[in-house]
């Protein structure tokens, strides 16, 4: 089973809770913690929170980024896609209904052209190419 860390919109309940569903009743196995304390000031040290997901992207095989059309602009899931770009991870995005701009790509932009990015219609459909990698 491949490891992957979950990136999206942090300050959305439901971002975290679609993650935690996914973690416990799916079984997969994702590295992020950040979908435990996600909720306003649950997070005791920013510090130490960025060290952890430092750390929890080295050790996934790749990163699934999920963002919805109001989900923008995306911050701090655009940072941990740099990191794991950074590493040699693979970067499976899952976008439903966010219409990309031709050439920049806006409101992603042109980084989603790398070429350890792939686009993914569901959650599952970006799951089973991890593990389709991982074989």
């Amino acid at each position: 089973m491949s490891a992957f860390y979950v990136a999206s919109r942090a300050s959305i309940p439901a971002r975290s809770a679609m993650w935690r569903d996914l973690r416990d009743g799916y079984d997969y196995h994702i590295t992020s913690t950040w979908i435990d304390e996600a909720g306003e000031g649950e997070t005791a040290c920013n510090t130490e929170l960025w060290q952890r997901i430092e750390n929890e992207i080295r050790i996934s095989d790749g990163l699934i980024l999920y963002a919805e059309p109001d989900d923008f602009p995306l911050k701090g899931a655009l940072v941990e896609v740099g990191m794991a770009l950074g590493m040699g991870k693979r970067v499976m995005i899952v976008a439903p209904k966010v219409h990309l701009e031709d050439k920049s790509l806006r409101p992603l932009g042109s980084w989603a052209m790398h070429p350890l990015v792939t686009f993914h219609q569901t959650v599952p459909q970006a799951v089973a190419s991890f593990e389709r990698i991982a074989a």
